[in-house]
């Protein structure tokens, strides 16, 4: 299956500052990255701290990382380390004792300096998480907002610019990863209106589950299903598809906070992306 440009965000609110996913400007800032140790911050919450040592270990690729106490954060001063911490937004319902953002941002972030309130000149890289967890909910979070790091660095790293609405087309992976799959859909987070119904609208399955039914097809890398997932900070409700094995991103749109449901008009953005596809491949 060939290698081809994924990344068609289509963001009704322009261009957002956290629609990339990062903050590098030149190439040779992400390769200099590389050789940067990231510190994997403990936080006091034991269910986070065991989902992140978990997934850490078997998804990240990108360069050096070790782990710390936040105790022992002080040997780091004046070292080239970077630190990923977990940022809730505001309004999230998450009970752990974790960090907040200057931008809002809900999921982990890679920051350049370690604060419980990370500022936005020192953040490097994000991922969006849902934002409301339970104990049992963090394995599949973790596993996703890890995986869409990695695959940030390692595919920004082969980008010819990192100029932010380049970056927004094209940005490189595999969008075939969208045909011919089937689309999960947490209970109740469906907003389709009339007699059409989403098979027709998406041109592929549709099928609405428990949360419980998505983790786990995460947490078993699934490697024929997409599912839905959204962050909402302040400003912004992201929405994503996101295909079950190592989170390739299909699909990102940024709407209003109070719509954060998939709606009619997404699923039949998702559709043209497929029939596009299909006439490119012929």
């Amino acid at each position: 299956m060939k290698k081809s440009i994924l990344f068609l965000m289509m963001c009704a609110l322009g261009t957002l500052s956290i629609a990339q996913f990062g903050t590098f400007k030149k190439k040779e800032e992400i390769d200099a990255f590389k050789e940067t140790t990231l510190v994997i911050v403990w936080m006091q919450d034991s269910s986070f701290n065991e989902s992140l040592y978990n997934a850490v270990e078997r998804y990240w690729t990108f360069g050096p990382k070790e782990y710390a106490e936040e105790n022992e954060l002080k040997k780091y001063n004046k070292k080239d380390v970077a630190f990923l911490l977990f940022s809730k937004s505001v309004g999230s319902k998450i009970k752990a004792k974790l960090c907040t953002s200057e931008e809002d941002i809900n999921g982990l972030v890679v920051a350049r300096k370690f604060k419980k309130r990370i500022m936005k000149e020192d953040m490097v890289a994000y991922s969006f998480c849902s934002n409301k967890m339970d104990t049992a909910d963090w394995d599949g979070e973790i596993t996703r907002a890890v995986q869409m790091l990695n695959n940030y660095f390692n595919y920004a790293s082969q980008a010819v610019t990192l100029n932010s609405s380049r970056m927004m087309k094209d940005y490189p992976s595999d969008r075939n990863l969208l045909l011919d799959r089937k689309l999960l859909v947490e209970d109740k987070m469906l907003d389709i209106k009339g007699k059409v119904d989403a098979v027709n609208l998406f041109d592929a399955e549709v099928v609405e589950v428990g949360r419980e039914e998505i983790y786990r097809a995460v947490k078993s890398q699934e490697d024929n299903l997409l599912y839905y997932v959204f962050s909402k900070g302040g400003k912004y409700c992201n929405k994503m598809v996101v295909n079950a094995k190592n989170s390739e991103l299909m699909w990102f749109y940024s709407d209003s906070p109070d719509k954060c449901k998939l709606s009619e008009k997404d699923l039949k953005a998702l559709k043209k992306m497929k029939v596009d596809l299909l006439k490119k491949n012929k």
